[in-house]
């Protein structure tokens, strides 16, 4: 598997600098009362990466909880599809697949803050209900959202319990869209289809279809 660039230090210490640029800044900041609240380090929450397209992003791409190399410590500390692991090269290869621009998404987790689970594995659901405070706030913060793409059944519990009915806003929670890790991939067969297509929808969708 070729390496995310946060595997390189420098990298990570670059973007680490530039977290606190408009774009993302409220993000971050939101990230840092995450923390606060739940009695955690500052950095802990991880932050969103600020290659995406924060506050102005059009799609807000969900995802179940901070993946060990999201989290700081063992990982870059950001939410970046430039991650070491196959969650990001996945979603990263397939926005290069369909011509997503990472200005167009900001990626969250509807559980923000670190499980109490095994490392890697899923929220419980009152993890999952102790984010809808914090999905909610993150909306607000987003004036340009008009489409929620869900990825993976934790993901989409999220979404749906946070209750955010909005006619402009269209969320993909009608399909069954798997997580991007290998393991929401490989999971059943048609998984690996399921989540190219809703890829190329969401691309479609934004108006930047693969080579145009």
């Amino acid at each position: 598997m070729a390496l995310g660039r946060n595997a390189y230090p420098e990298v990570v210490r670059e973007r680490m600098s530039r977290i606190r640029q408009p774009h993302v800044a409220p993000i971050n900041a939101l990230a840092d009362e995450i923390a606060r609240v739940r009695a955690l380090e500052p950095g802990t929450v991880p932050y969103v990466d600020p290659d995406q397209g924060g506050i102005h992003a059009r799609a807000l791409v969900l995802l179940d909880n901070p993946s060990t190399m999201a989290e700081a410590g063992t990982g870059s500390g950001l939410l970046s599809l430039d991650n070491n692991d196959a969650t990001a090269r996945n979603c990263r290869e397939a926005y290069d697949r369909h011509g997503v621009s990472w200005k167009d998404v900001v990626h969250w987790n509807v559980c923000p803050f670190p499980t109490a689970n095994t490392k890697n594995g899923g929220s419980h659901l009152w993890e999952l209900k102790a984010g809808v405070v914090w999905t909610r706030r993150l909306v607000d913060l987003l004036p340009d959202l008009t489409i929620v793409l869900p990825l993976g059944k934790n993901a989409r519990t999220g979404w749906q319990l946070s209750n955010i009915a909005r006619p402009d806003l269209y969320d993909f929670t009608t399909r069954e869209i798997p997580h991007c890790g290998n393991r929401g991939l490989n999971s059943k067969p048609g998984a690996r289809k399921a989540f190219d297509d809703a890829i190329r929808d969401l691309s479609i969708m934004l108006g930047t279809p693969a080579g145009q």
